[in-house]
Parts: structure tokens; C-alpha cells; sequence
């Protein structure tokens, strides 16, 4: 199977965070959108996307949290039913305990953003359960497990320690030689932000269109990420083939890109270099795209091939 690859790397200084996340929009007009521009902008609460480098090659890859800023941004009410079930005893191979790590994850963000805390409370020990299973408990210790009981009504604590979390998760897999692991983990995030997104109400407007739309090229991205593992096993191979059915449905979206004047902040010493897109693409492409999303979705959140 061939797939046209495309580098998409945006040039900027990461700021270290929350689990995977590329861009946002400004204009906050009232105190919510204040606390989320601040944990998108502060340098020690945030980062605008997560660089990833595997066989000195550069990948950058979206977060879910972009997925949930926007869903709030829609004024959608919360809806904990379209998350992923509590239930994690059918995960029974580090592929889909994996996987699924970053699908909670996603879904963290999201609870997190609309403040919901018993739901935050019981998908971190679900979090936690996974980590025990695949050894990661040097990220998740009793420590961090202090702080987020300490701190779950408060969002900016919350997101900055589950972002340090998961990227101590990410370090001991590549000081492991495990990248094959952390690879799934982000895809798994990946998925399920794409899903919140499709899956979370009704209404298909401009925004939602130019938001799924520009997740083209950090498909390709994830799909360059997978490649070198895609003959590792049969969930592998699954995922990857998956991941190329709907980069095929993909290649129906146009992406045009303009160049933005970077801004400098001479007090931090950071430059970031923006672009702007226009996406088009008709709805009938988009349901496509989110049928097979909820495919893939499918496919890891229940453990088994369907």
C-alpha cells in the first residue's frame, strides 16, 4: 500500500505539556476562556504541538486537547456517554492496553476542560490501572497520584501534571525500546480526539470542516510514525491498514497554507513561526471520514478486530 508522504513540521519552540496538542484560537471572551488561553499559552503549562522524532526524522502531531477546546468552543454540552467505557479487563495485550491509554487520555482532556471531577476521578484510576499493566508506574507514582487527587477541581493543575505524566510515559518506552508502544499511545489519542470531535452533536458547520480537515497531514504523520511497526503483529497491521483507508478518503481534502509574520517574545527567547489554512472539502467527505474514524475507534476500543 502506498500513501504520498507529506512532512508537515511547524517551526517553533515547544513549550512543555499536555498530552498532544497543535493549535488553538484567541479571542477568549469570558473567565473559562481565560483559564484555557492561559494553559495554552503560559511557557510552563502548555505547548503548541508535540514534536515527535523517530530514526532522526521529525513528525509534529496534534493533542487531544485541541480536539476538546474546540468541542467547548461549539457550546456542546457535556456528554460522558460517547466516552470510552470504564471497563479495561478485555485489553489484554500491550498493543490495546497501549492504545487505549491514549484514548483515555482524550477523553481526560475533555472531562477536564468541562470541569466534570467525578468523571476525572474514575478515568485517572482507569489511567492509572492501564499504566500498572504496561510498567509505567514510574510515571504514575504515588506522588502524582497525590497531586491529581489534591488538585482535581483545579483544571491548569490537572492538565500540567497529566502532561508531565504522559510524557514521562512516552520517555521510559523509547528508554526501553518500546517506540512501537509510544507510537500506539499517540495514535490512540489521535483517534479518539477525531472522534470526540465527529461524535459529540450534530451540527456540521465551517469550523468543523476546516478543524477535521487540517488533521490531513498529521495523519500522514501518524501513518509515518506506524510504518516501521505495521508487520510487528496483526493489530499493527490492522491499524495501520485502517489509518490508510482513511488517508485514502483524505486525499479528496484540499489544504491551501498562508504564512503569518512570527511573533517574538524577547523575554522568553521564543519565536513561533504560524501559518494559516483553508481547508475545503464537501460534507459528503466528511461523513465518510467520520465513519471510518468510528471504524477505527471501534477496532481499539473494544480489543478485537471488527
Amino acid at each position: 500500500m502506498v500513501y504520498i508522504k507529506r512532512c508537515f513540521i511547524v517551526l517553533l519552540m515547544v513549550l512543555p505539556f499536555i498530552l498532544f496538542f497543535s493549535s488553538c484560537k484567541n479571542g477568549q471572551k469570558t473567565k473559562d476562556d481565560a483559564i484555557k488561553q492561559k494553559v495554552i499559552t503560559q511557557s510552563s503549562d502548555s505547548s503548541q504541538s508535540r514534536i515527535v522524532k523517530l530514526n532522526n526524522k521529525l513528525f509534529s502531531v496534534p493533542s487531544p486537547y485541541q480536539a476538546a477546546i474546540f468541542i467547548n468552543e461549539q457550546e456542546l454540552p457535556y456528554n460522558s456517554e460517547v466516552l470510552n467505557d470504564l471497563q479495561t479487563s478485555h485489553y489484554n495485550s500491550t498493543f490495546f492496553r497501549s492504545a487505549n491509554l491514549g484514548v483515555y487520555g482524550a477523553d481526560m482532556a475533555y472531562i477536564t476542560l468541562y470541569e466534570q471531577s467525578p468523571d476525572a476521578m474514575n478515568y485517572f484510576s482507569v489511567i492509572k490501572g492501564l499504566a500498572e499493566k504496561l510498567q509505567l508506574m514510574g510515571a504514575f507514582n504515588k506522588s502524582t497520584i497525590e497531586r491529581i487527587e489534591n488538585n482535581i477541581g483545579n483544571q491548569d493543575s490537572i492538565l500540567q501534571i497529566l502532561g508531565n505524566t504522559y510524557r514521562s510515559a512516552d520517555g521510559y518506552f523509547k528508554d526501553n525500546d518500546q517506540e512501537h508502544l509510544a507510537c500506539v499511545v499517540i495514535s490512540g489519542g489521535w483517534i479518539e480526539s477525531m472522534y470526540l470531535m465527529t461524535h459529540l452533536g450534530e451540527k456540521v458547520n465551517d469550523a468543523l470542516i476546516q478543524r477535521v480537515g487540517e488533521n490531513k497531514i498529521p495523519l500522514d504523520n501518524l501513518l509515518e510514525l506506524l510504518a516501521p511497526y505495521s508487520n510487528r503483529d496483526q493489530d499493527y497491521e490492522k491499524l495501520v491498514g485502517k489509518l490508510l483507508n482513511l488517508a485514502n478518503i483524505y486525499e479528496r481534502v484540499s489544504i491551501d497554507y498562508a504564512y503569518i509574520k512570527s511573533e517574538t517574545d524577547p523575554d522568553n527567547k521564543l519565536t513561533k513561526v504560524q501559518t494559516r489554512t483553508n481547508v475545503t472539502m464537501d460534507r459528503a467527505t466528511l461523513n465518510e471520514i467520520k465513519e471510518k474514524i468510528g471504524e477505527i475507534r471501534a477496532f481499539i476500543v473494544k480489543g478485537e478486530a471488527v
